[in-house]
């Protein structure tokens, strides 16, 4: 009897030191007797410090309390046990989660004597729940706020759709689950699609789908076949690409027109240059027409130095300064001659460049134009060598003009001087003896020949009477002289001696010719009123004494 008691004890303590859950032995008042080995793991203290330590000590009062209630409880049912869930404080401060089955050793009256404790440390599966629950969370959230509409299908009917799908196409999500795959794609793609979800395609693909409302709009598809649950099934993602699709286009066709303007551009060159930070001064070729062609010899030109070398000598520091410019100001508008293609002669060139960023990558690119001018320089330099040449002819005429007015005048002055002098000589030199004539005692045929003479003299000075000025018509002869000579800038002492008379007297014939011309009170220059009235000058600003 004592052997078979002994075994039983060698067995409950084989099993109770290496079982794989927590247990204990305590007393009613919460004094560890025993303790195994994994139950010193799980609290973190040492079988020594568990068995100075109660139970009481590692739970909360409330949770103490309902072990004594449960304790009660067994002992009043005879169950033989039962479990709660249970948290005990770990030697660290942190809280262990756990499952306790509690039995209860009474004695021979029914008390309590001890209480057999089993712990399953459900921390690991608490924290595995827990993480399930939250990795289910941020997939519910992912698929919900996700811009592509995803379907989970199986023999390509859909079993589950997320929220996008049903805002994408127009249909709520109920109505989705059960629809087959094709049901909102195109007619004429819905065979492409069936195919790619048979076959198990994994890469993406293009086709048009339809709203419930009948709008058409490209998508891209892609799949995958998973296992869930040891089943296949079919993990499908749509993205609308629609504005992708219509800004695509967009651009082809811009692109269509640029490379058209491009390849058809004659007499103008379009470029873009990459700037090379490493190397300032020789960017990057992008772009560049083939109009090129036409201005200079494409074999010639390599890079930026090569087009440098057929720069005319003269422009070649003014374009590398305006390159320059360029980086500073972001501008360059510059105006060059280039060797032709034929190696004779040069080009008039005109580029006009910008640089602008790319907001993209932030490098610095070169957009702009070049003109052949030449025809236009070369009209401009003809026609400036013709303005010269007109410029030239027009002095010429000029002068010559000038001198053709001059002779003009020195003609009209010497004739006006031969008729004034003419006309005193006669006054001076034949009238007076006419008059003589008259005055003396002729007989009938004298005084005929007298008046042929006279008619005959009138016939003569008349033309020139009419041509003079009437001005001097009732001047003397000596009053006809100081008028010429002081038409001529003599001076009163210079005309006194010409004439052989006092100054007093030429002053006195001077004050006579004022008077008859009417400037006697006023205070006009003699000579140049004088000039004025022959049409030999005219004063500007009135007369000057």
């Amino acid at each position: 009897m004592n052997e078979l008691i002994q075994d039983h004890e060698a067995l409950f303590r084989a099993l109770f030191d290496h079982a794989g859950i927590g247990s204990a032995v305590i007393l009613p008042d919460g004094r560890f007797v025993r303790v195994n080995p994994a139950l010193c793991a799980m609290l973190g203290y040492s079988e020594k410090a568990l068995l100075n330590t109660r139970l009481d000590a590692l739970v909360s009062p409330d949770q103490w309390r309902r072990l004594e209630k449960l304790s009660a409880v067994i002992r009043a049912d005879q169950s033989g046990h039962s479990q709660i869930p249970l948290e005990c404080r770990h030697r660290s401060g942190e809280t262990v989660r756990g499952q306790l089955s509690l039995s209860v050793l009474a004695d021979k009256a029914g008390a309590a004597r001890y209480y057999i404790v089993q712990i399953h440390d459900a921390s690991s599966l608490i924290r595995t729940k827990t993480e399930l629950e939250e990795n289910r969370q941020r997939l519910r959230a992912l698929s919900t706020v996700t811009f592509e509409a995803v379907f989970i299908s199986i023999k390509g009917i859909c079993i589950d759709a997320n929220l996008t799908a049903s805002t994408m196409f127009g249909v709520p999500r109920k109505a989705l689950i059960g629809t087959y795959a094709t049901d909102v794609i195109a007619p004429e793609y819905q065979s492409r699609v069936r195919e790619k979800n048979l076959s198990g395609c994994e890469s993406p693909y293009h086709a048009v789908a339809v709203r419930k409302d009948g709008t058409r709009f490209h998508v891209m598809i892609q799949g995958k076949t998973v296992l869930i649950g040891g089943r296949e099934v079919r993990v499908t993602v749509v993205r609308d690409i629609d504005v992708q699709v219509t800004a695509e286009a967009a651009l082809r066709e811009n692109e269509c027109h640029l490379r058209s303007l491009i390849e058809s551009a004659s007499n103008f060159v379009l470029f873009r240059l990459r700037h090379d930070p490493d190397n300032p001064c020789q960017p990057r070729q992008i772009l560049i027409s083939p109009s090129i062609g036409e201005m200079v010899d494409r074999t010639r030109v390599v890079d930026f130095q090569s087009w440098l070398n057929l720069i005319h000598p003269d422009d070649r520091d003014n374009l590398l300064a305006a390159g320059q410019g360029l980086l500073d100001s972001h501008r360059l508008d510059e105006t060059v001659r280039i060797r032709g293609r034929s190696g004779n002669g040069w080009r008039w060139l005109h580029i006009i460049s910008v640089a602008v960023t790319d907001e993209t990558d932030d490098q610095l690119f070169f957009n702009g134009i070049i003109l052949d001018i030449t025809k236009e320089m070369d009209a401009a330099a003809a026609l400036k060598a013709r303005e010269k040449e007109l410029k030239q002819r027009t002095e010429s005429l000029s002068e010559v003009n000038t001198a053709l007015e001059v002779l003009l005048r020195k003609r009209e002055a010497d004739r006006m001087e031969v008729e004034e002098k003419i006309l005193a000589n006669a006054k001076s030199l034949i009238t007076p003896y006419l008059e003589k004539l008259k005055a003396s005692r002729l007989d009938d045929r004298q005084q005929v020949y007298l008046n042929l003479v006279e008619s005959n003299l009138d016939e003569i000075i008349s033309p020139l009477t009419r041509r003079m000025s009437r001005h001097y018509l009732n001047f003397t002869p000596t009053e006809i002289q100081v008028a010429n000579l002081v038409k001529a800038g003599k001076t009163t002492k210079e005309i006194a001696v010409i004439l052989g008379l006092s100054t007093r007297t030429i002053e006195a014939v001077r004050y006579a010719i004022r008077r008859k011309l009417g400037i006697k009170k006023k205070r006009a220059n003699l000579r140049s009123y004088l000039l004025s009235i022959d049409g030999d000058t005219l004063p500007a600003g009135g007369w000057t004494p």
